[in-house]
């Protein structure tokens, strides 16, 4: 054989393999990252009520429905003047029916002299998802009446009073 035919020969096994590589491979598909988070942030219209009194820790409880792929940042917001709202638990990838508390965001309230309502959020973040759902607060001496008939006195929105 001659040097010619042996190069041209190579030449052809070589285009021949490449061929079959190229027809036996799957197509290639675009790089599939994980599934978008599609969750949602409950509103059960939770509401706690406390005596005017007494300084306490105040728990509203999460609940999300759906899948998120990065931790979930939960925190309370709006609550009370001299209040301390810390970041509450950071929950991580996973998902839920919505049927369980997944954790609870919180704040050490003090004081507050007068019977007042205050309208919080609860804020969760997952990545570039954010939402927020409101929970009610009632300052009231009679337990009772507060959690039966919800606001009495000023209701507290943001910072803004309303009567």
């Amino acid at each position: 054989m001659t040097r010619s035919r042996l190069v041209a020969r190579s030449v052809l096994g070589v285009l021949a393999g490449l061929a079959l590589t190229v027809t036996a491979s799957p197509p290639t598909a675009a790089k599939a990252g994980p599934p978008p988070a599609t969750w949602q942030l409950m509103d059960l219209h939770q509401r706690f009520c406390t005596p005017t009194d007494l300084g306490r820790i105040i728990y509203f409880y999460v609940f999300v429905d759906g899948t998120w792929t990065q931790d979930m940042h939960i925190r309370l917001l709006d609550a009370p003047p001299g209040s301390d709202a810390t970041e509450g638990p950071v929950i991580p990838p996973g998902r839920s029916d919505g049927h369980v508390a997944l954790g609870a965001a919180s704040a050490w309230m003090p004081e507050i002299p007068e019977e007042s309502e205050y309208v919080l959020r609860i804020r969760a973040t997952s990545g570039s998802r954010t939402q927020e759902v409101p929970v009610h607060l009632g300052i009231d001496d009679d337990w009772l009446d507060c959690v039966n008939n919800g606001p009495r006195g000023a209701t507290v929105v943001a910072g803004q009073v309303t009567r």
